[in-house]
């Protein structure tokens, strides 16, 4: 008893061209085709087709589809092959076009490189020596052709011939090759080499006596000196927020600058007070309006050149330099994003402070300040170095710099109690000068600002501190 056919062999139509599976159809019976109604026998089962390669020519395919134009509006059409000879109707124009047969295949042609001479490869010691392979080849010596003097190209055999120049299409005789001059040899004659006299004595060589001994001037030992510092490392003193804080703060450009910002800041303090001032309605809120828009911009523009010399200061001090190297450019677009630093730091470490304030009741007037301050004094030191650690000024916490709170507790106490002396008696001199008389509010302003200048030199070298008295192998994992 024969197996039914799998299910998953199709059979072709022969009239429309349709795929019909067979199902379980066994050889030899009809099925009608579904789609042109067209009965067909189910053939044999195929044997099974053997896949191994043998070198035979593939046959010419047997082309199912004609492709033609249309004869009247030239719109490319196709037909079966069994159309051939019909007339198929156009879809653009609806003229009707003859299906004309398919093209015939003609042979193909091997490509010229496999007629002619062929490479080849030499056996392992049948290859000639590159000399003899030179020997070879066909040599040429140059001509010039006899009417446009074009440099041409001849042969040994071609000696006495006419050659036809390739510009002008003159001929010219090929004239003999020219005599190969033997090249002279580099090396002396024999009996022609140097000689050396033994007999003869070689005089002193003079010493070198210079006109004038070189005077470095003053400006010259400066520049050394400056070039010392800048390439050699600094040496750590015992106690750095003790031992050389004041060497900055005396170098130039940081007296000019600390005057620079006490002036600003004492002109911002009469823009304050200007538009604070009371003032009649009409014309005069005119000038409340420009004081106020004034005081804004023109604080702004402080707080952003004072931010970027703060944190001048403080990276050149936490690598131990005693003078400032690239203090910061003209341009105060630049100091947007160190102003960021200084700002967010500030309010990030305020803010303790202030929602203890917010959130504690029946606390004194007096104490909400005080708690804003303190917390400042703690966190602003840890925020701000943690941003420049990391690179970004929102990543504003770094906890290996805040374990060193454990690790080097000597360091930050030392640094918070400067801080507090600090802050404190700038207050608290402010207060005293204040009470004295109002008009010392510009002494009042340059000891601000030589203290906010202060404050972060000392930041600075507590840094450098801390960085060098980490273990080496905690700095080298970083």
């Amino acid at each position: 008893m024969s197996m039914p056919l799998s299910p998953t062999r199709f059979l072709t139509c022969d009239g429309c061209g349709a795929v019909l599976p067979l199902g379980e159809t066994r050889p030899g019976q009809k099925c009608r085709c579904g789609r042109c109604g067209k009965i067909l026998i189910v053939p044999a089962e195929e044997p099974e087709e053997d896949f191994s390669y043998s070198p035979q020519p593939d046959p010419d395919p047997v082309p199912t589809s004609v492709g033609f134009y249309c004869r009247v509006c030239d719109t490319r059409l196709s037909a079966r092959t069994a159309d051939v000879g019909k007339r198929a109707k156009c879809p653009d124009c609806g003229a009707l076009t003859v299906v004309p047969p398919p093209p015939k295949n003609r042979p193909k042609k091997p490509p010229r490189a496999m007629h002619g001479q062929q490479y080849g490869l030499w056996g392992v010691d049948e290859a000639p020596l590159p000399a003899e392979l030179a020997a070879r080849q066909p040599k040429y010596f140059p001509m010039y052709c006899r009417v446009c003097n074009t440099r041409m190209h001849a042969q040994d055999k071609q000696v006495g011939t006419m050659l036809t120049c390739p510009d002008c299409g003159a001929k010219t005789v090929a004239p003999p090759p020219p005599v190969e001059r033997p090249k002279p040899s580099v090396l002396a004659p024999e009996g022609t080499e140097y000689q050396l006299d033994e007999t003869h004595v070689l005089p002193e060589r003079p010493t070198y006596v210079p006109h004038k001994v070189r005077q470095f001037t003053e400006q010259q030992q400066r520049e050394e000196q400056l070039r010392q510092e800048y390439y050699e490392r600094p040496e750590l003193p015992r106690i750095p927020l003790l031992e050389g804080v004041q060497r900055m703060l005396c170098r130039s450009p940081l007296p000019q600058w600390i005057f620079a910002f006490a002036f600003a800041l004492a002109l911002e303090v009469w823009f304050i007070a200007t538009a604070m001032s009371e003032v009649p309605m009409g014309k005069a809120m005119m000038i409340l309006l420009v004081a106020w828009g004034t005081t804004t911009v023109f604080g702004v523009l402080t707080l952003m050149a004072a931010s970027a010399s703060w944190l001048a200061v403080l990276k050149e001090s936490s690598e131990g330099n005693d003078r400032l190297y690239n203090p910061p450019g003209p341009i105060f677009v630049d100091w947007v994003g160190e102003c960021f630093y200084v700002v967010f730091a500030t309010s990030m470490a305020v803010a303790p402070g202030m929602l203890a304030w917010r959130f504690i009741p029946q606390l004194p007037w007096w104490l909400g300040p005080g708690l804003a301050a303190a917390s400042w004094l703690l966190l602003f030191p840890v925020f701000l170095l943690s941003q420049l650690k990391n690179g970004s000024p929102m990543e504003f916490f770094s906890p290996k710099l805040a374990g060193t709170w454990l690790k080097c507790p000597g360091p930050w106490l030392l640094f918070y109690a400067e801080s507090v002396v600090l802050w404190g008696g700038c207050g608290a001199a402010i207060v005293g000068l204040q009470i004295l008389s109002p008009a010392l509010v510009v002494v009042s302003v340059l000891l601000a600002s030589a203290t906010s200048f202060l404050y972060f030199r000392l930041l600075g070298r507590l840094g450098w501190w801390l960085a060098e008295s980490l273990p080496v192998e905690e700095q080298l994992a970083e």
